[in-house]
């Protein structure tokens, strides 16, 4: 026995087909005559239906008028990618003074479709998905929409510039200045998530909403939440077309900052105070470090509440993250005087706890460096790392779009056209819309897919394990190359080349 799909030509009486294949009460020519056993029933298939069939029998039914084709399934060989894209993919640093290869492309896309480090890098990116249906949003200093890395395969722009007050129906004017050549910082980052050479989500609709411009910030998190939720069910999918915003900042404080003044009073690690003092032994291996500020987490919370997907960026300065209820999570220190957003001056500053906007459902992202570590990857030695960070990426020496200022060194000329300009910059910033683009991928088939769903699917489908170089500790601080007990999960696209998964309540599964 074997199994065989069994499809119906149109408009032939499926139920009385049905019937005789699975009951034998019905007689017909061609319809063998015992009870076949269903393999697959394909409820959502008026068609098709899976039986286990001898070859005889396959071939009886084929000769049935009814019967459209009685096939083995088809081998994964068999499905071949929609698109290829060739380049360049090589994983070369910059050095000072920086010369740009315009060649190059973002070596992430290669890498994350290949489960292992390649000894010579292919020069190949296989995609059957691009973020058609998917809404993406870069919340950054702005996107230059104008960039030809935000066109379709006809030449249309994807990029929409978007009155977010009209777009959600509340009162509001845009601040001057929200569109146009802007956002040397966003732009770069639309282009990993988006754009059609450099990015991921080459189909997917661009959308910019510049928070450097927000007197009050919290309306970038207000004005995407009601927009996403104003947004009419299709009737296709019987869900909403899904935002995910992309996150390539964060807040961030100073051990010594002059611009408050006053200095530290007490250092809390562990449970025990320190003294006046800042010392790497205790994990202050930089003079600034990410914080929350708890107003802007209550407003991510919500963004993430309303079925938001957020990306964000870890932060580059070299400290560990710990998770709640890990043994450096409540590390703190103090001040003697007023610090920022605070009245009391004795307000812990927590150091090892990431930075805000954050929730629960925030995806948060770390930076793999582009020189590797033997036959290891390894984390960039600016990234935050630790248990309070969910996944790794590319983020060192990334190719994409930039605005006509650009980087300054660090850009050259668009090759198709040197009217524009790339840049080859290094950060989690850079890493993070390597997730947010790979999962406006996974979105575009699963458009009703929670955040547990989206993070389901790169725990199981995509992460490869013990891909990353490890001290195995997590207190090496001034270590810039230990992981500090981050999961090592490196993130691998499993569809890249083969669309033929199944779906299984609602989320793909290869």
């Amino acid at each position: 026995m074997k199994e065989y799909i069994v499809s119906l030509n149109k408009d032939v009486n499926y139920d009385e087909f049905w019937e005789q294949m699975e009951t034998s009460i019905l007689s017909h020519d061609h319809v063998p005559t015992r009870p076949i056993e269903i393999v697959n029933n394909r409820d959502l298939s008026l068609r098709s239906c899976h039986y286990s069939l001898t070859d005889n029998e396959a071939q009886l039914l084929r000769n049935d008028p009814r019967v459209a084709s009685v096939l083995l399934p088809a081998p994964a060989a068999l499905r071949a990618t929609t698109a290829l894209q060739t380049g360049d993919f090589s994983r070369e640093a910059i050095s000072f003074p920086e010369i740009i290869d315009p060649n190059l492309v973002n070596w992430g896309l290669r890498r994350m479709v290949v489960e292992d480090l390649e000894a010579q890098v292919g020069t190949e990116y296989p995609y059957c998905l691009d973020g058609t249906g998917v809404d993406v949003v870069i919340q950054d200093d702005g996107v230059f929409g104008e960039h030809p890395e935000f066109q379709d395969s006809r030449g249309n722009s994807r990029f929409v510039e978007l009155d977010w007050y009209a777009a959600a129906g509340v009162p509001g004017t845009m601040p001057e200045g929200h569109y146009g050549n802007v956002g040397a910082h966003g732009t770069h980052v639309a282009g990993i998530a988006t754009g059609k050479t450099y990015g991921w989500a080459k189909g997917a609709t661009v959308y910019s909403i510049r928070y450097d411009l927000f007197e009050n910030i919290s309306d970038v998190f207000d004005l995407i939440k009601t927009w996403h939720l104003k947004k009419p069910i299709d009737p296709k999918t019987g869900y909403r077309r899904p935002t995910i915003v992309n996150q390539s900042w964060g807040y961030r404080w100073f051990y010594d900052n002059a611009i408050i003044g006053g200095s530290l009073t007490d250092l809390v690690y562990r449970g025990v105070s320190r003294g006046a003092t800042i010392n790497p032994t205790f994990g202050n291996v930089n003079a600034s470090h990410g914080f929350h500020y708890t107003a802007s987490d209550v407003d991510q919370q919500e963004l993430t509440d309303a079925g938001v997907i957020c990306v964000k960026a870890a932060g580059n300065y070299y400290h560990k993250v710990d998770a709640p209820g890990g043994i450096d999570y409540n590390n703190y220190y103090t001040f003697d005087t007023t610090w920022g957003f605070v009245i009391d001056p004795s307000t812990p500053i927590y150091y090892h706890r990431g930075s805000s906007p954050w929730s629960p459902d925030t995806i948060t992202v770390a930076s793999i460096d582009s020189q590797p570590a033997g036959s290891k990857e390894q984390v960039a030695e600016y990234s935050e790392r630790g248990p309070g960070i969910d996944y790794f990426a590319p983020g060192s020496d990334v190719t994409s779009a930039t605005n006509s200022e650009g980087f300054y060194g660090f850009t050259t000329f668009y090759p198709p056209s040197d009217g524009y300009r790339i840049a080859r910059i290094s950060g989690t910033s850079m890493s993070t819309p390597q997730i947010t683009g790979m999962l406006a991928l996974f979105l575009q088939v699963n458009p009703g897919a929670t955040i547990d769903q989206c993070r389901e699917w790169l725990d199981t489908n995509s992460s490869k394990l013990n891909k990353i170089f490890t001290t195995g500790l997590t207190n090496d601080y001034s270590n810039t190359r230990s992981i500090m007990g981050q999961e090592n999960k490196f993130p691998f696209f499993p569809n890249a080349r083969d669309i033929g998964f199944k779906q299984s309540g609602g989320v793909i599964k290869k």
